[in-house]
């Protein structure tokens, strides 16, 4: 709501204010138009009448009024023929002819006062009455009014007062000027003698002087002071200065005391109520440096109270998540504080400081992390650390009917309980029309499942596999089954805030910690964990995560299950393990151009990307490896992304060294093929000096002090500048584009089936279609690369996992991206231990 707006708003009373200039009212004057309930008003009987200031029609016989002024204006006359009696103050209205308000039947014409906000009354002309007689019953009327709140109780007739009196049109008037005190000749009205028959009634104004007839009664106006120079004014800018005082030194105070004293105990008391609480203030220190000085890592979490013991339990999983990662800050797993979080408040409460990390099944897409709806803020989210399939799960019939999305014959009684997440309401309204389906908690959906309220669940497979009322053992006996693939994944992933890679890092390490911990065969261990350290204060270290809490696949069957699969028998296959968030909603209505500001518009100016190609020595790359090749084609897609389509505006510098202790090299724009793990992994001196996106390639193998362990290898990426936020959108988008088309199969010949892009502004919304057409789907690109390469190196574990796939009944840990497998029983192409690591 603009100004005029809001101080219309607040005003009382019909006065409208109206700039000068405008059409009709003459030029440069500064004047109100007095409306109804904003409606002109409407008076009558002749088209020329006076109106008084607060907003109603004056009589049409005489009464003084002092201090006042108006524009007497006919309504469909010409801007030359307003007539202004002006005094103290000047108030303009606008008079139009009656359009018949009132009843009267053949003259059609009001005499009397508009209706106003405070209802005075106004007189209707009756039909055939005599005019004269109507104007002596309207001015009776009108004398015992309330014709003005300012005005004293006790007219008086005083000299030096100005009379407005009407007149015949005919008559010659004087106008005074107030300011000089002289008497004008009034022109004559250029309506006289148009029609006798009807009077015209034109006020005059004069001097009024002690011999005047004292009938008439004048009233007497006093000059209104500024409010400043009156007593209420006075006393009013006392009281708000004396409070303005007082706001200051409280605020010096709360700004300038020390908080480091007892800040922990405050901290923990506010996140532990069960009361909403307003957030905390800012701190500008880094969030590490907080969290140790809390002695506490507040973690949101899910609530957990219902979870059952020793089944598939996701909350105990991520609380062993955030154990973790007090361990790497402390030393100590149980020095954490677990803060309970909703589904649609969990990422203001982040925004806000009320928690460190979200470990509560969110669900990564390209939207939330670059604008999360409910903040619009950008959210960091860390690799996927659980792969959440969405499933159908119901009677045999009618599952296959939801597979099939068919709604008639024997799938007329189709209904749908979903549980009700963002990422599950987007993906089934898009499957079915709204009337198919209902949506509440799991525990409402599955009870309405087994009532036969609906008869089919759609629901992750985790909140199936957990729970609490026998409903996997309903699977085990064939009352119901799940759809043989999932119709989408959600990939659950840590949250933290966007600017603090230093905490990202962290955050991540600890989680990566686990799994090369299962990988190098270090398990959790008691003895080594330094959580009785008698040191005051034990240095970070991302090796007392796995050692405090235990390893990745520790972790996973105490608390997920005890399901280990293997694919990597004789044939040596590789799983894919190529993978990216789905996209979310790609509409904004008010997204920033990134174009336009920062890093990007300084490159979007230059006219060419400066992309560097990281060699590494440890996998003795060449120009012609295979990982060179790709990293060479992901900066040119950069550059068609940037540059809308052109693939050649990209200068390329092949570099075989990084110093990852410092800040990223200025004279680059992106690196392509760097690993985040080279610059962090088990190292806590190098936290935060540049950014890493999602991989688009995995080496085969880890090697670490110079031994090789089987398994995933380092991952690469684009990594850039950790300061210009749009850097990491773009480079998300980009890494996301060719996977999007491989699942969805489309390739250059199809590019335009891409969607359009707007979280990043206007000037990119067509790159997705951009890319493709380049640069064709992800396996274009890696089957490409292989054919020009030196054919070192395969194509391995780089292949794309589908959002559409098989359905596991149970959790799975896949072993062979750790290489670290325990005995297993082979069916067929698979290996399945079911017993403990």
């Amino acid at each position: 709501m603009n100004a005029d707006a809001d101080e219309m708003k607040g005003r009382k009373g019909p006065s409208i204010g109206r700039s000068g200039g405008d059409e009709g009212w003459g030029d440069g004057d500064d004047r109100h138009e007095i409306s109804n309930n904003d409606k002109d008003c409407d008076c009558a009987p002749s088209n020329k009448i006076p109106i008084d200031q607060d907003g109603a029609c004056a009589p049409s016989s005489g009464i003084a009024l002092i201090g006042a002024s108006a524009t007497y204006k006919t309504a469909n006359a010409d801007a030359g023929d307003d007539e202004t009696v002006t005094g103290f103050s000047t108030t303009t209205v606008n008079v139009k002819p009656s359009s018949g308000v009132g009843d009267h039947t053949d003259n059609n014409t009001d005499i009397g006062i508009c209706a106003s906000p405070s209802s005075r009354p106004f007189r209707t002309m009756l039909p055939n009455e005599d005019y004269g007689a109507a104007i002596a019953a309207h001015n009776d009327c009108l004398v015992k009014h309330e014709t003005n709140r300012a005005v004293s109780a006790s007219l008086q007739t005083l000299p030096g007062a100005f009379r407005v009196t009407p007149r015949r049109s005919t008559d010659s008037a004087l106008l005074v000027d107030a300011e000089r005190g002289l008497l004008q000749q009034e022109r004559e009205d250029p309506t006289a003698g148009e029609d006798d028959n009807i009077p015209h009634h034109v006020p005059s104004a004069y001097l009024v002087t002690e011999e005047d007839d004292k009938s008439v009664e004048i009233v007497q106006a006093e000059q209104v002071l500024p409010f400043f120079q009156r007593k209420e004014g006075q006393l009013t800018i006392v009281i708000v200065g004396g409070l303005l005082s007082a706001l200051t030194l409280l605020l010096g105070g709360l700004l300038t005391r020390d908080n480091s004293a007892s800040g922990s105990d405050v901290a923990q008391q506010e996140l532990s109520s069960d009361v909403p609480s307003v957030a905390p203030s800012f701190d500008p220190r880094p969030t590490l440096a907080i969290v140790r000085d809390r002695g506490v890592v507040n973690c949101g979490v899910e609530d957990t109270s219902q979870d059952q013991e020793g089944g598939v339990n996701l909350g105990r999983f991520n609380i062993d998540s955030c154990r973790a990662i007090s361990a790497s800050v402390f030393g100590n797993p149980d020095k954490i504080n677990l803060v309970i979080v909703g589904t649609y408040d969990r990422y203001e409460r982040l925004v806000g400081r009320e928690v460190d990390v979200l470990l509560a099944g969110d669900s990564y897409t390209v939207e939330t992390a670059i604008r999360e709806p409910t903040t619009g803020e950008p959210l960091g989210f860390g690799f996927p650390y659980y792969d959440a399939a969405v499933v159908y799960l119901g009677s045999e019939t009618f599952v296959k009917c939801a597979n099939d999305q068919k709604r008639y014959d024997e799938c007329e009684q189709l209904s749908i309980c979903a549980v009700d997440t963002p990422e599950i309401r987007s993906l089934i309204t898009s499957f079915f029309p709204v009337t198919f389906i209902s949506f509440g908690p799991f525990a409402e959906a599955e009870m309405s499942l087994k009532n036969e309220t609906c008869n089919v669940l759609v629901a992750d497979t985790y909140r199936i596999y957990g729970s609490n009322s026998g409903l996997q053992d309903d699977i085990t006996e064939g009352k119901y089954v799940i759809s043989d693939y999932h119709i989408s994944r959600n990939l659950f992933s840590s949250v933290v805030r966007f600017d603090d890679g230093e905490w990202y890092d962290v955050v991540e390490a600890s989680r990566m910690a686990a799994i090369r911990a299962t990988q190098l065969g270090i398990r959790r261990n008691e003895l080594q964990c330094p959580v009785n350290s008698t040191d005051d204060e034990i240095e970070l270290s991302f090796v007392n995560a796995p050692l405090c809490v235990g390893n990745a696949l520790e972790v996973f069957q105490e608390h997920l299950g005890q399901t280990v699969l293997s694919f990597n028998g004789p044939l040596g296959a590789y799983p894919s393990v190529i993978d990216a968030p789905n996209f979310g909603s790609l509409e904004c209505d008010n997204c920033e151009d990134i174009l336009k500001s920062g890093r990007l518009r300084m490159i979007s100016e230059r006219g060419f990307l400066n992309c560097a190609v990281y060699m590494d020595p440890l996998h003795n790359l060449t120009r012609s490896s295979l990982a060179t090749l790709v990293n060479v084609k992901f900066c040119e897609i950069m550059s068609v992304a940037i540059f809308q389509g052109k693939a050649d505006a990209v200068n390329i510098t092949y570099i075989d060294e990084i110093d990852v202790s410092a800040a990223f090299p200025r004279e680059f724009d992106y690196i392509a093929g760097a690993s985040w793990e080279e610059r962090v992994g088990f190292d806590t001196s190098n936290l935060g000096t540049m950014s890493s996106n999602l991989p688009y390639f995995f080496h085969d193998k880890l090697q670490y002090n110079g031994k090789v362990y089987d398994g995933l290898g380092l991952a690469i990426s684009y990594t850039h500048d950790d300061a210009d936020h749009s850097l990491s959108f773009l480079a998300t988008v980009v890494s996301t584009a060719t996977i999007y088309a491989q699942r969805k199969q489309i390739s250059r010949a199809t590019y335009f089936d891409m969607p359009l892009i707007h979280l990043l502004g206007d000037s990119l919304a067509f790159m997705l279609r951009d890319i493709v057409m380049y640069a064709g789907n992800y396996d274009d690109v890696i089957n490409e690369a292989l054919v020009l390469s030196d054919g070192s190196t395969e194509v391995g574990w780089n292949t794309v996992i589908q959002n559409v796939n098989m359905a596991p009944t149970t959790p799975v840990f896949y072993c062979d991206y750790t290489g670290n497998c325990p005995p297993c029983q082979w069916f067929g192409n698979v290996c399945v231990s079911l017993g403990p690591y």
